[in-house]
């Protein structure tokens, strides 16, 4: 018996963090799951021209960029995959060019590794970053429809609880983000889409 006062505590407690009242309104959070259509992976990948070991100084950023490439052809990667990256912004004709910036994609997430592996070259070249790019959401009326839903059943057991009626929406907060890359090692492509609502009291 205590179990199940207990559970049942529980379970209204889950409720209430879902859900908020005052006296003009119920607060509730809605929320459903969606997949994202993956778009492509990418790094980003310096080459420096400066190296902290001797030995390797003599090498120009030119002949790094060549090795670069050369590994890009034995990975059996394509050329048309890379593409200088937009990351320079600070660089002026006064600024010696200390550093080339990378940016390789692909649709293959098998590929990722072997895109990983260049950062891997030599101690001038590392991997800045690497992220996995998804397209827009073809469906997300569909998506906040159903997250709606679930706002308005969670809004309803509350207003039960205190003997109300839930009314028209007043105000609906979007807690999605969507656009937020992901690493391409640990994407998810099943998201959760968050909404909070304001519903009225009647």
């Amino acid at each position: 018996m205590k179990y199940i006062q207990l559970t049942a505590i529980l379970l209204f407690t889950a409720f209430i963090a879902t859900a908020q009242t005052n006296n003009h309104y119920i607060e509730a959070v809605g929320q459903t799951t969606y997949k994202r259509d993956v778009k492509h992976y990418e790094a980003t990948i310096r080459i420096k021209s400066t190296s902290p070991y001797g030995d390797e100084t003599q090498l120009t950023i030119e002949e790094r960029k060549a090795l670069f490439f050369e590994n890009v052809n034995k990975l059996g990667l394509n050329k048309n995959q890379v593409r200088v990256a937009d990351t320079d912004e600070n660089v002026t004709p006064k600024t010696p060019i200390q550093h080339v910036d990378y940016m390789i994609e692909t649709t293959d997430e098998h590929e990722i590794e072997k895109i990983i592996s260049l950062g891997k070259i030599n101690s001038w070249s590392y991997k800045l970053q690497e992220n996995v790019v998804y397209r827009p959401l073809a469906n997300k009326s569909n998506i906040i429809g159903q997250a709606l839903k679930d706002a308005k059943k969670n809004a309803a057991v509350i207003a039960d609880v205190i003997g109300k009626k839930i009314g028209e929406v007043l105000v609906i907060s979007d807690y999605n983000y969507e656009d937020r890359p992901d690493s391409a090692f640990y994407s998810k492509e099943e998201r959760t889409y968050r909404i909070v609502v304001h519903f009225a009291i009647k």
